[in-house]
């Protein structure tokens, strides 16, 4: 198929071109996005500057044309006959005509002008370059001087370059084989000595030649895919020798069973890496060691990874989708913008790793994970879940793991105030209800400091939200505690919030607690002016004082609601629900906000027995279960409620379908 005629079906909307012969074709600078060329012909073919995005070139034969490997096979033969005749320089002299004649045709018949250009540069330098050789010695110099002469450019000149280890090789042939003719025995020549010399000789050159071949004369001649755009592209089983990538753009190309990636012309060090090369093209890593490897934008969609390690490595902006990273070490790894969607990652090591909120972890599959490499100083790698029993539910993990890289981060230095970083915070939410905040976690930071973790919607200015923050936080610390004790007592949420920080402060250990729910306040603001004359207001309204005899209503009527028990001789879960409400009610020693606080768990709970959608139902029970463990942990054992709701709460954990 002719460049024009492909170009005309490409603009009409055509883009099957499966087993299409684009030899030799000039398709350079043209957008062919998308388009299907596999298992095409495409030796020879110029893509230079070509987009080729997303373009599938599975099983494609790339490379040279075949007027290349006649010419090869003719520099053979010549190798042969001059070593073995007995008039080896008539030989080699003869051989040279028919290489030039060879060539020079090739140049013409096979290839059109672009590459002829070249194909006949190269006729010129290398019969030149042998001829000159066997006559003086001095191919070097008018190799070069042909070459320049014939073309004036410097990527002939360059290749004139390619031929001189080729004539300088057949020079040592004609010169030994001519010896040896002259003394009537090859023998003589050829002893134990000047074999060993002659064979290192050799295997020098060849090297040589090899590697200039390889970046000169053969991809010059080859498929070239100079400057081209190949994101996405798929060379899946394609046969690629002497092809020129330099230049190209080759974000998540597919390199699946491709060969001869190690004969082209790739600038990308995972590709000129023969450990990297094999994993890219094998997409086997397990059991393998990847340590600070550079794999950046690369595709490994599907890899098996198991037990690899990767610790310190780039794996920024990959293709991950349905890799079996199991028990993989990715400690440290750099994981900006790489999509893992569907991913293995159950028993991986994540310490320290580098995901971000653009890292893709849609699908995930994980059953556990471990937070840190174990050590002998340390050997305990903080698996999460903590209970060896427990495993993520279906997208759990996900959640897990995203309160530690996509939040507003409120880190709080000795001497925390818990009572004025709950009127801070609350002040903020209601002074930006467009951000969304979320508290998603309380970590103790050494003896007496904290952070927050407060997730807020994508668009948000975080470094705005933190200096309101903490503007707002120091001028709370400079009242007095009778001020500050005012805002408190006249609001449920910001006494809930603070209990839950203090039980936070009072951990003996690190310790992350998740505080699932919005923060979202009630319609009501907080005025802060701190100095001389301090002065507060907002939250002396009627609205803000808690009305427990509205509440223990509103309770006792979700509970009715519920149907009485099919056994009998079993407690319902209405009966239970009822008792704790009770055990709350007249518990003379939990505060106003605290009877509030629990009380609307209670109602949470009876909601979740209505709940049809067991995740629904799990969500309310875990939210339920955390205000009741926060709430207790700030009383002490002996206290009554501690002891109704640990005789209780796990009854109604198992009424409601949970483990206790």
């Amino acid at each position: 198929m002719k460049a024009k005629e492909l170009l005309r079906r490409y603009a009409a909307g055509e883009r099957n071109f499966q087993r299409a012969n684009l030899c030799g074709q000039d398709l350079k600078g043209k957008d062919l996005s998308g388009s299907d060329f596999s298992y095409a012909n495409i030796r020879g073919a110029n893509f230079s500057h070509t987009i080729l995005k997303d373009t599938d070139l599975t099983g494609v034969k790339a490379g040279l044309r075949g007027g290349w490997f006649i010419a090869t096979g003719l520099l053979v033969v010549l190798v042969i006959l001059a070593i073995l005749s007995n008039s080896a320089v008539i030989v080699a002299i003869a051989s040279i005509t028919v290489i030039g004649t060879s060539a020079f045709a090739a140049s013409s018949s096979y290839c059109g002008s672009y590459y002829g250009f070249y194909y006949r540069t190269l006729a010129l330098a290398l019969t030149a370059s042998i001829a000159v050789g066997v006559v003086g010695g001095t191919s070097l110099v008018l190799s070069l001087a042909i070459s320049r002469f014939a073309t004036g450019s410097i990527s002939p000149f360059i290749i004139a370059v390619g031929c001189i280890p080729v004539g300088l090789s057949l020079i040592g042939c004609i010169v030994l084989a001519g010896v040896g003719t002259k003394s009537g025995t090859v023998s003589a020549v050829v002893d134990a000595r000047g074999s060993r010399i002659f064979g290192a000789f050799t295997t020098v050159l060849i090297g040589i030649t090899d590697e200039l071949m390889k970046f000169s004369i053969i991809s010059t001649g080859g498929t070239s895919f100079l400057g081209a755009d190949l994101t996405g592209a798929n060379f899946t089983q394609a046969n690629l020798g002497h092809t020129t990538f330099r230049e190209a753009i080759l974000d998540s190309v597919c390199w699946f069973q491709a060969r001869g990636l190690e004969r082209c012309q790739i600038r990308l060090r995972h590709l000129n890496n023969q450990y990297l090369r094999q994993l890219i093209t094998t997409l086997n890593g397990q059991d393998q060691n990847f340590d600070f490897s550079n794999l950046q934008k690369v595709n490994l969609q599907g890899a098996n990874l198991q037990d690899a390690r990767f610790m310190g490595a780039n794996l920024n902006h990959s293709n991950l989708r349905n890799a079996n990273f199991s028990r993989a070490i990715l400690k440290q790894t750099q994981l900006e913008g790489a999509d893992l969607t569907g991913a293995i990652l159950t028993g991986v090591y994540i310490e320290d790793w580098g995901i971000t909120s653009t890292t893709n972890l849609e699908k995930v599959q994980c059953d556990y994970v471990y937070m840190r490499v174990p050590t002998k100083a340390n050997p305990n790698p903080l698996r999460k879940p903590d209970n060896l029993r427990e495993t993520f539910a279906e997208g759990e993990f996900a959640d897990f793991i995203q309160p530690f890289f996509d939040t507003l981060d409120l880190y709080h230095s000795q001497d925390v105030d818990p009572r004025a970083v709950s009127i801070a915070l609350k002040k903020l939410s209601q002074n930006h209800p467009e951000a969304n905040l979320e508290i998603v976690a309380m970590e103790k930071r050494g003896q007496n400091s904290l952070n927050l973790k407060v997730r807020t919607a994508p668009t948000v200015d975080k470094s705005e939200l933190s200096s309101e923050y903490f503007g707002d936080y120091n001028q709370l610390r400079a009242l007095s505690e009778t001020r500050l004790l005012l805002l408190t007592e006249k609001d449920d949420r910001i006494r809930s919030l603070e209990q839950m920080i203090q039980t936070a402060l009072h951990q003996p250990t690190f310790n992350v607690e998740t505080v699932q729910g919005d923060f979202m306040p009630e319609h009501r603001g907080i005025n802060i002016n701190a100095g001389d004359n301090a002065n507060i207001s907002g939250v002396s309204s009627g609205d803000g004082v808690v009305n427990l005899g509205e509440i223990s209503g509103n309770v006792t009527n979700t509970i009715n609601q519920l149907p009485e028990s099919s056994e009998p001789e079993q407690l319902s879960i209405k009966t239970l629900l009822t008792q704790l409400q009770q055990a709350i009610e007249s518990d003379a020693d939990l505060s106003t906000p605290d009877k509030s606080d629990l009380l609307e768990q209670v109602k949470s709970l009876a909601e979740a027995k209505k709940a049809e959608e067991p995740e629904k139902r799990e969500g309310i029970v875990r939210k339920a279960m955390k205000m009741f463990d926060a709430t207790l942990k700030s009383l002490p054992d002996t206290a009554k409620i501690v002891e109704a709701c640990s005789k209780l709460l796990p009854l109604i954990l198992k009424a409601l379908g949970f483990p206790a």
